[in-house]
């Protein structure tokens, strides 16, 4: 990943470093740093990871609920 203190800069030169940790990464909250990062400051949101960490927060709130 680069060195960029810009966040638009840096998100832009390491998008697919965040989709990948997003995608692969077992780590709940990193993976909603990633994913929060790429919404506020990248171009678009890639919607199948968006999609798929929604259905993982449902199944999550299903399983506390129970």
């Amino acid at each position: 990943m680069s060195e960029s203190t810009d966040p638009d800069v840096y998100v832009r030169q390491n998008k697919e470093s965040l989709v990948r940790v997003i995608k692969h990464s077992n780590d709940e909250f990193v993976r909603a740093l990633c994913l929060a990062a790429l919404v506020k400051y990248g171009e678009e949101p890639p919607e199948a990871v968006v999609e798929k960490d929604i259905n993982r927060l449902d199944q999550l709130r299903e399983s506390l609920d129970q």
